[in-house]
């Protein structure tokens, strides 16, 4: 999932997706030399792999690459040009730039190709001549996702955090989006301190700027109400899914159906703090909202609970599973009928339930702290279904 070619922040965007990513051998043949006269041999490997596109180039890159890297013929021979370190070096510095946004570009290429390997030697190689760009930092990134080395993936956020608060300043919606996508690596990899303190920091910036009440805030705190939980702050955990229906009830054009997503969530927590009058009552206003969306959102949103469902039952956590079933029958049952595949398989999840239950009458929930499995399946609920 290659999450930074939709977002590079502004600060790359005119720099980079204007250009074309396509590269004929001969502006190759220039890329190389400026390489090698600027870096080290380490990343030729790189290069081959540039040799070895065939697509032809936009003659308007190429030429950008001669006029950019280049001095005028004749220029050193010239009264009144000598050659100088601080010439060389410009060259050196130009023929760096231009050699990185050819490897870039043909990344870019290969993602569209799905072609990892290759787009993550190329990445490389334009970090090499490039270190701090934010734009190839957060390819990098999400390359690293792409492969499961997570911890290369927190490294290259982390720097391509610490190079867009350098331009930016801590105080810019961009950073919190960055710091959006930092707390989801640490998360994956079980930091949940870290995770907590940068999606508070995220939420901060956000307030700030935007207000206690806007929208956006709606993802970070269902996703720090599923930390806390895991750690067993459970008034925490309520208040900060009471807040989430709050913002998403005050918006300006509220959406019903992911409303009672929200109160979905809340309604699961108060089962599982054996709140039912509470549960049941948001259970009720879940299910009528659900009702009023088209068939296919209702499919959708069944599905999704129902496989739910089927987890909660597989972990022994019984009362949180039955309102699950419950809630298909009541979504499909009336206009798609007892024949619908969804209706058999929550009636005979149900059946199924109530052995349970007999059989397990004592242990009707499973430890919901030190396992991680309340966080996960709150993290991988969707507020839109």
């Amino acid at each position: 999932m290659i999450t930074a070619l939709s977002v590079l922040y502004g600060l790359i965007e005119e720099r980079y997706m204007s250009k074309q990513s396509k590269i004929t051998a001969g502006a190759m043949r220039l890329t190389l030399f400026f390489y090698l006269l600027s870096a080290s041999a380490g990343a030729v490997a790189g290069s081959v792999i540039l040799g070895q596109q065939t697509a032809p180039v936009d003659s308007v890159m190429a030429g950008a690459v001669e006029s950019a890297a280049l001095p005028q013929a004749g220029a050193f021979s010239s009264s009144t040009v000598t050659p100088t370190v601080a010439l060389l070096e410009k060259v050196r510095q130009n023929g760096r730039q231009q050699a990185a946004e050819a490897a870039f570009s043909l990344a870019v290429v290969a993602i569209e190709k799905k072609d990892f390997a290759a787009a993550g030697l190329l990445i490389q190689e334009a970090l090499q001549l490039q270190p701090s760009d934010p734009g190839y930092l957060q390819v990098a990134a999400s390359l690293a996702i792409q492969k499961g080395d997570l911890a290369e993936a927190e490294a290259y956020q982390v720097k391509t955090l610490e190079v867009a608060q350098a331009v930016l300043g801590t105080e810019d919606i961009r950073i919190s989006l960055l710091m959006d996508d930092l707390g989801t690596i640490y998360l994956a990899q079980g930091h949940y301190e870290q995770a907590e303190r940068t999606w508070r920091k995220s939420i901060a910036i956000r307030e700030q700027i935007l207000g206690n009440m806007d929208p956006s805030l709606a993802p970070r705190l269902k996703d720090l109400a599923g930390v806390v939980l895991q750690e067993g702050r459970f008034d925490e955990t309520e208040q900060l899914l009471k807040r989430l229906v709050n913002i998403l009830e005050a918006d300006t054009v509220p959406d019903r159906t992911n409303i009672a997503a929200a109160q979905h969530i809340l309604a699961d927590f108060y089962v599982s703090r054996e709140r039912m009058d509470e549960a049941n009552e948001l259970y009720h206003i879940v299910l009528a909202d659900w009702k009023t969306a088209p068939a296919p959102q209702r499919l959708r949103i069944a599905a999704n609970v129902y496989e739910l469902g089927n987890e909660y039952l597989s972990q022994l956590r019984l009362e949180e599973a039955k309102p699950q079933f419950e809630l298909v029958l009541g979504l499909l049952e009336e206009d798609f009928g007892a024949d619908h595949l969804y209706v058999r398989g929550a009636r005979k999840a149900l059946d199924k339930l109530n052995s349970a239950q007999e059989k397990h009458s004592g242990n009707k929930t499973f430890d919901r702290v030190g396992d991680g499995k309340s966080y996960r399946q709150l993290s991988q609920r969707n507020l839109i279904m």
